[in-house]
């Protein structure tokens, strides 16, 4: 189950109109956060709303391609991308997997942040609904693949949340707390170290 979880966030229904215009505002809001750290919750429901799973981490991010995202309860597990290798490690069953960055996983969800406008419009249908001062930009995957929807959303120009809906109809809701962006990181951040498989 645990292996769903941050696949959901790792792996978008049909919508009319799209335009290349709303393509160029999502990249526009995703470049001006070039880095995020965070906390997270994370819920996933089913299609009648009934909460399934809620866990709760922590997330950095730096633009392109380089991710930390770490789940601390109710299990503890850490998915490190340096953009060029992979880090998958299950505390509870101590298990580390790596594998190579390549361009199946820089279209998946998370890394959608630090995607580039060209990567976008070949990749997704985009299109942005508007509301006051939160700006909703949703994706259609143009393949078919594990979700058929996701949306990105932004309050005042800052990214603070990702809805993803499956082909099962369960919804994924990511809220990011206590955010911040732009900040400067330690490269150490986003490569794996061998001494956190050792943490209790």
């Amino acid at each position: 189950m645990r292996q769903l979880f941050v696949f959901l966030f790792l792996s978008l229904l049909q919508h009319p109109a799209f335009a290349e215009g709303d393509v160029a505002q999502l990249h526009l809001h995703l470049s001006g956060a070039q880095s995020l750290k965070a906390k997270f919750v994370q819920q996933v429901r089913d299609v009648s709303g009934e909460l399934l799973q809620e866990s709760k981490g922590t997330i950095a991010l730096n633009r392109p391609n380089k991710l930390r995202w770490e789940s601390l309860e109710p299990f503890r597990y850490l998915l490190v991308s340096n953009g060029e290798t992979v880090w998958r490690y299950d505390a509870d069953l101590e298990q580390l997997n790596t594998d190579p960055f390549d361009s199946q996983m820089s279209q998946t969800p998370a890394m959608i942040i630090g995607a580039s406008i060209d990567q976008l419009a070949a990749d997704y249908d985009v299109r942005v609904i508007k509301s006051a001062s939160t700006r909703e930009f949703v994706l259609i995957p143009k393949q078919q693949g594990a979700f058929s929807e996701m949306r990105l959303v932004f309050n005042m120009g800052k990214l603070t949340g990702m809805r993803l809906l499956d082909t099962l109809e369960q919804t994924t809701q990511i809220d990011f707390v206590e955010a911040k962006y732009n900040l400067k990181f330690d490269p150490k951040t986003f490569e794996f170290n061998e001494s956190e498989a050792r943490q209790p």
